[in-house]
């Protein structure tokens, strides 16, 4: 073989064993998967724990958000990444052209080692004129933003083309943030908030007892007495009703109605397993509007309600707002 012919052959060689161990070395470090992405580095998922299993999903289920899957994410030394949450939103959105006739969104969960939050989407299978939005609320909020700032993520609006819809698109956005809040009680649960009734009553050792002279009416379901274990401090009230919440969507929400020993509100609890209107900024702004109502006795519940009929504090989420003015009414006429 001539020597020229030699030195190609060797030079060739030496390229092929380059380009294959760059092969490898790319394909050892690419971020192709999506946890991968979640962490911007190659991780791998161990260790994994079901939490729930997901309701079988149709166009006529009920919608739902629920996070049923947790690992922990490790770099090629094994060392602990982060952990990652699995979780699923389901609501009445369909995607057209997606194959389904619901609305669907999967998403990863991240919590880092230095308490940092992000989030991957999986499936984005909502209104076409929102994929795009969610996909940006996505991206620039749940980057790396520190857990204790993640509940101050502002609402946004997915119609990021204004004029898709009438009302602002929170609705996704704010189930995104809603099942990111619930992922991160389960990994940090010290930040759960505080016992609403410890902060209305001011103190821990409150106890309930059933008022035994209640009897349930149409709307009222429930009487409860508050003590400190010696003495009444207050009396809270279960006001139950089912309204529209969106276009073509009803569902029930209950209050709890929180009275002083002195017969005037201390404050509503709207427990979460019972409110089935949307959450996110819609229920934060009915919140807002409740507190319209602290200080008042029974007798004067009725006037707020007319006072407030003409202003729109909660422009956006009117038809909750609706069936809480209707409740509040109710309970006035059923108090016994």
């Amino acid at each position: 073989m001539k020597r020229e012919n030699l030195l190609l052959l060797i030079n060739f060689s030496i390229m092929v064993l380059i380009g294959i161990a760059f092969a490898f070395v790319y394909q050892a470090n690419v971020m192709s998967d999506p946890e991968d992405q979640l962490f911007n580095q190659k991780v791998e998922l161990v260790d994994e724990v079901k939490l729930a299993s997901l309701p079988q999903m149709s166009g006529s289920s009920s919608s739902f958000a629920m996070v049923d899957m947790k690992w922990n994410a490790v770099d090629k030394d094994d060392e602990k990444v982060g952990t990652v949450y699995h979780a699923v939103i389901k609501n009445s959105f369909s995607l057209t052209g997606s194959g389904v006739d619901y609305g669907f969104i999967e998403l990863l969960i991240g919590f880092s080692e230095d308490d940092k939050v992000y989030v991957q989407y999986l499936t984005v299978y909502q209104s076409s004129w929102a994929v795009v939005g969610i996909q940006k609320y996505i991206q620039d909020y749940y980057d790396g933003e520190d857990i204790l700032n993640s509940q101050g993520i502002p609402s946004f609006d997915a119609d990021i083309v204004a004029g898709a819809t009438q009302n602002p698109a929170t609705v996704s956005t704010d189930a995104i943030k809603e099942i990111v809040m619930e992922a991160l009680i389960l990994e940090y649960p010290e930040l759960e908030e505080i016992n609403p009734y410890e902060e209305l009553f001011g103190i821990e050792n409150y106890q309930f007892e059933d008022d035994a002279t209640f009897t349930e009416t149409t709307h009222i379901t429930d009487k409860r007495l508050v003590t400190d274990g010696t003495d009444q401090i207050g009396y809270v009230y279960s006001v139950t009703g089912t309204g529209e919440y969106q276009e073509g969507e009803s569902d029930s929400i209950l209050i709890e109605i929180v009275f002083g020993s002195d017969d005037t509100i201390l404050g509503f609890v709207l427990p979460d397993e019972t409110y089935n209107h949307s959450g996110g900024s819609f229920r934060s702004k009915n919140e807002q509007y409740l507190e319209n109502y602290v200080g008042l006795l029974i007798s004067e519940i009725q006037a707020e309600v007319d006072a407030q009929n003409s202003t729109d504090v909660t422009s956006g989420a009117s038809n909750t707002r609706a069936l809480i003015d209707e409740l509040l009414e109710a309970f006035v006429s059923e108090v016994n």
